[in-house]
Parts: structure tokens; sequence; C-alpha cells
């Protein structure tokens, strides 16, 4: 699992009008994303003790910590994030994430998939159940909630 945080050396740009913080480097990940596309860019959030399903998907998905703590889980790895931490999970990783019991979380996400046109979403793996492909769209959703 590849968590940083702004604890990284600042880097003056623009002729010293803007400083930056980079997570990764200027085309550190340009072999490793070549061919991607943006997925998407969100935010989203998960109450306290709520958590996101082990799933994995065609893309390298990055969540940024903009609130409250959760642990994170990519392949077998698992760890504390709070806010200022960005998580790397590489494409094809099966991932998850919980809030912790006291807080909920909310988080900015964005991805650089692979998926051909005819084909989104993500896989699957629920306990003691078989892994399966769930579409885009088939989610429950409650506009408001």
């Amino acid at each position: 699992m590849i968590v940083k945080d702004t604890n990284v050396p600042t880097m003056l740009e623009h002729g010293g009008t803007c400083r930056s913080w980079f997570f990764f480097h200027k085309e550190e990940l340009r072999d490793e994303t070549e061919g991607g596309y943006l997925e998407f860019v969100d935010e989203f959030e998960l109450a306290a003790g709520a958590a996101l399903e082990p799933h994995s998907h065609d893309s390298d998905e990055f969540y940024y910590l903009l609130s409250g703590t959760a642990v994170m889980r990519v392949g077998d790895e698992e760890q504390e994030v709070a806010p200022g931490n960005l998580i790397r999970i590489p494409r094809n990783q099966i991932h998850s994430i919980r809030a912790l019991a006291g807080d909920g979380f909310r988080a900015l996400a964005f991805a650089i998939s692979y998926m051909p046109k005819d084909k989104t979403g993500y896989t699957a793996y629920p306990p003691g159940g078989e892994p399966h492909f769930v579409p885009n769209g088939t989610d429950t959703f409650e506009p408001g909630s």
C-alpha cells in the first residue's frame, strides 16, 4: 500500500509564486498509467463504523482524506489513515476502507481507468460469497442522502 502525506519537501514553482507539495513527482507514474483515462474525481464519505466492501477494478485509484479517520486495506496490508494522507490503490488490487467507530470520514477520490468503453464497474468480493462484477449504475442511491 502506498500512503503519502503532506510531510514532503516544498517545491517553489512559477517564478516562486506557487508553493507545491508533490505526493508523486511530475511524470513519476507515466509508465504505470500510460493508456489510461481520468475516470472520475469526487468526494465521498462514510459514517462512523461504515465500510466499503472489498472490491477491485482496472484503475489506479487515489483517496485523499479530508476529515475523520479510517482503516485502509490494500491487498494484505492494512493501515490507519488520517487527514492529509493520500492513498494510492494500484490497478486490480483488492481494497476496502472502513471508518473508525468514533468518526466518519470524508475523502477526495479520483481514478485513472483502463476499462474498455463497453465495461465499467468493479468486482466485489463479498465475505463467504463468490466474486462478481457489479456494473456502474446498479448500486442503490438515494438523492440527497
